[in-house]
């Protein structure tokens, strides 16, 4: 018996190979699986874990799709690969070099801002 329909992973494939790059996929904002990847680094610092959690929270509270990257003896190096990989829209970095800022990027460039916690916000509630 076959199908020949349209089925869910069939336009899983295509998304797949209509939006992505070298680096992986770049999911479109409306079909990502998740709205915002952050991701802790240096969380060996219990500070720096505590505000990453902090933000963590804050985010789901506003009932936005989050996936949150908080292994503790991964390379920032691997972190990041497996974010453009994964290709969640929005990301978001914590760590020393951010201080009480988050690093804020779009998979789909190359453009990066530090920014409050409300400037994020800002950002995410604007974007379509």
């Amino acid at each position: 018996m076959g199908c020949y329909g349209i089925g869910t992973t069939r336009l899983l494939g295509t998304i797949v190979e209509v939006y992505n790059d070298e680096k992986g996929i770049i999911w479109p904002t409306n079909v990502a699986p998740y709205q915002i990847h952050l991701i802790g680094l240096d969380l060996k610092n219990e500070k720096i874990a505590f505000f990453a959690k902090e933000i963590y929270e804050k985010l789901s509270k506003e009932g936005l799709e989050v996936l949150f990257d908080d292994r503790v003896e991964t390379s920032a190096g691997e972190k990041l690969k497996d974010a453009d990989l994964i290709g969640i829209p929005t990301r978001l970095i914590i760590s020393k070099k951010t201080g009480d800022k988050i690093e804020y990027k779009k998979r789909n460039s190359s453009k990066i801002q530090l920014l409050s916690f409300d400037q994020v916000l800002s950002l995410l509630r604007t974007e379509p």
